[in-house]
């Protein structure tokens, strides 16, 4: 098993590494200042890195940090609500969709946000791999300056949720060079972007001009750290940085520190195993079933994670109504029994060992520690998995090998958290994780001819009572077959010093209200 250093190393040497690059834990002298809270600036610290200007590829962050904005957006229940768009309608047919803008709207260059500007960004935007991709947009035009109209080659009950994606952020002309490439980011959010500096570090300032709720804090700073040991030290020695996805040790810690506040939520992302379904190890779902049953979810929501009722027995969480089955054998797996069924179906056993065709039931697994309870659960799921005969070994890599091992090929098995709240409906999702051709963060060789038209089918329909059906026979099937097997259900959390006030969670991950900010 590769593993790196321990959370004991990182802890020793985080001191000694500089906030920037290396990740120093600030003295005292430079970090409690004098500032006023006009002055003062907060600095945001999370494990995700940016790529580059491209909202294909950063628009998350982007979005997230308030700089960048979308035509609908989200709120806390999931509902679809207006945001650059003031409001939509559809024809019958469900082919051609009008969104009338808001009139009161400047990019960051000042620059008037028009139909034209919307229609540029958005087709910029359908050149690169997004989830526009799937929306079955033929043309999007220009109706007028205030009236975007989008022609789709076949109906589809959900575009609002696809322009809530952070894919879909709308730049200013500016942004983009004469190839189309985004050079800059440009948007119209509540904080503009000063200065970036991938993989690591971002400014922004309040945006003087908003059409929204206008920024308390004028300055804010981005710094993207992947060790979250690092990350707990900064919110503990700092009264100006704010802090999130913290491991479940080092929040426990935070918790009980008088000049700290800790919010934790339950988002919309699922602890996912996938696996390459053409691996003769994988190809029989009666393996995948096996696998499943001898994850004890809810031991790994209680003593890795440390939350309860965490462990994922479905892929979607609670949250989305409607597409979950229930009724799930939940309790400590019998695991002699789930090892008879194995034995039972061309599987035998050797000084406790399954073999299969002569070779052992050894499975590779990857995973990344910048969500730092991956690889413990990992660890757990090797000790459990040994129990039924199955040896697992853990690699700790990059979360950039995970779709680089599924493009080549050479991947058998990955743990990841997967957002299924990038938008208000799952559907966008799971269209892009169950494709067929196969997903980086979704299936590996696997089709099943009944999902995929249900997945078509529930894009399309506008019957309610169809919709709910079509659910229910994709929650089953994804139950039964197991192309992806959840494990359990994501929480974030966030720490900083109490005299930051307003500080909230967005359960879908989307944004994190920084304009609502104040010292």
């Amino acid at each position: 098993m590769k593993l790196r250093p321990t959370p004991l190393i990182f802890a020793l040497t985080a001191l000694a590494l500089s906030a920037c690059g290396g990740d120093k834990a600030p003295t005292d002298s430079q970090t409690k200042t004098n500032a006023t809270p006009a002055d003062k600036t907060l600095t945001v610290v999370t494990p995700w890195e940016i790529t580059n200007a491209d909202p294909s590829t950063s628009g998350f962050i982007y979005q997230r940090l308030g700089i960048g904005e979308t035509l609908t957006d989200v709120d806390e229940n999931g509902a679809i609500i207006p945001a650059l768009a003031q409001k939509w309608e559809t024809t019958d047919d469900g082919k051609t969709w009008v969104f009338t803008l808001r009139s009161d709207v400047k990019f960051h260059d000042g620059t008037i946000m028009t139909a034209k500007e919307v229609v540029n960004s958005l087709n910029m935007a359908l050149k690169k791999p997004t989830a526009l991709e799937n929306a079955k947009i033929s043309t999007i035009k220009a109706l007028d300056d205030k009236t975007v109209e989008f022609a789709l080659s076949e109906p589809i009950s959900t575009l609002p949720a696809f322009l809530a994606h952070a894919t879909a952020i709308i730049l200013a002309p500016n942004s983009f060079d004469d190839k189309g490439q985004a050079i800059t980011i440009i948007g119209t959010g509540a904080y503009k972007a000063d200065k970036v500096e991938p993989p690591q570090k971002l400014e922004q300032s309040a945006y003087a001009n908003y059409w929204g709720t206008k920024a308390h804090i004028n300055h804010i700073n981005y710094l993207a750290n992947s060790r979250s040991e690092t990350r707990t030290l900064l919110a503990e020695g700092n009264d100006d940085h704010l802090v999130y996805t913290l491991d479940s040790a080092s929040l426990k810690r935070l918790q009980n520190n008088p000049d700290l506040q800790v919010a934790t939520a339950t988002l919309a992302r699922t602890i996912t195993l996938k696996m390459n379904i053409a691996n003769p190890l994988f190809s029989d779902k009666i393996v995948r079933q096996a696998l499943s049953d001898a994850i004890d979810r809810d031991a790994i929501a209680q003593s890795v994670l440390r939350i309860g009722d965490a462990g994922a027995y479905e892929l979607l969480p609670p949250m989305f109504g409607g597409w979950q089955v229930g009724n799930h054998k939940i309790g400590t797996p019998d695991y002699n029994a789930i090892k008879a069924t194995l034995l039972a179906n061309g599987f035998t056993e050797q000084d406790g060992k399954l073999h299969k065709d002569g070779k052992p039931f050894t499975i590779s697994l990857l995973t990344f520690s910048d969500r730092p309870e991956l690889p413990l659960i990992a660890t757990a799921l090797q000790d459990q998995w040994r129990k039924i005969g199955v040896d697992l070994q853990i690699n700790i890599t990059n979360a950039s090998e995970i779709p680089k091992a599924h493009q080549d090929g050479s991947l058998q098995m990955a743990l990841y958290a997967r957002n299924y709240g990038m938008s208000p409906d799952p559907l966008l999702a799971l269209s892009e994780d169950l494709n067929p051709k196969g997903s980086d963060w979704g299936v590996m060789n696997y089709k099943n001819d009944e999902l995929t038209q249900a997945l078509t089918d529930i894009a399309t329909t506008t019957d309610d009572a169809q919709k709910t059906k079509l659910k229910q026979q994709i929650a089953k099937i994804l139950v039964d077959e197991r192309p992806l097997i959840p494990v359990a259900y994501y929480q974030q959390s966030a720490s900083t010093h109490k005299s930051l006030q307003g500080l909230t969670l967005d359960p879908f991950e989307r944004k994190y209200n920084l304009n609502l900010l104040k010292w």
